[in-house]
């Protein structure tokens, strides 16, 4: 049997596709989905979200809440 490369990068391409599942875990920030957007949209910073975030006893980095408008906003 000749080695045919295209073959062996559909395998290995395969087989990626069964072993990277996505994980999706939930944040702590989907509970607050409503507010978030409501304030970012009014014009809150990142950082402001933070704070806000904290006065409710949620304790992220600004970055979490940039990585989540991204994601979600």
């Amino acid at each position: 049997m000749t080695f045919n490369p295209n073959t062996e990068v559909a395998l290995l391409k395969a087989q990626t596709k069964l072993r990277a599942r996505k994980r999706h875990k939930s944040s702590k920030l989907d509970k607050y989905r409503t507010q978030l957007c409501k304030l970012y949209d009014a014009g809150a910073t990142k950082a402001e979200l933070q704070r806000w975030l904290a006065m409710r006893g949620i304790f992220v980095q600004w970055t979490t809440v940039k990585r989540w408008l991204d994601k979600n906003a």
